[in-house]
């Protein structure tokens, strides 16, 4: 049985706050679908083989890297949890508190 993706109020908020970042940055959206159809390309292996990430400080959560993001996520027999995603240039204590 394949697992289902979902993503958590927290997940889509980070991520479209990621894309809005490019998109007025560069003054165009065609960075933002890369990074759109990379991170679903990601999220389909992950179905796949769900264990490839690497273990984080919290056992419950893994994380995966994309281009320069760390996408978190937990996953059981039904369903794959997109916990978050970050740049992974950003502050080592923000970081650290999205796995708390």
């Amino acid at each position: 049985m394949a697992l289902e993706i979902k993503w958590t109020d927290e997940a889509k908020f980070q991520f479209k706050e990621i894309i809005h970042y490019w998109d007025h940055r560069i003054g165009s959206s065609k960075y933002s679908e890369k990074l759109i159809n990379l991170v679903d390309q990601t999220l389909l292996r992950l179905l796949e083989y769900p264990e490839i990430g690497r273990f984080t400080e919290n056992n419950r959560i893994r994380l995966k890297i994309v281009k320069d993001y760390f996408l978190y996520y937990s996953f059981d027999k039904i369903q794959l949890t997109v916990l978050g995603i970050s740049d992974m240039r950003r502050d080592p204590i923000y970081l650290k508190g999205l796995l708390e």
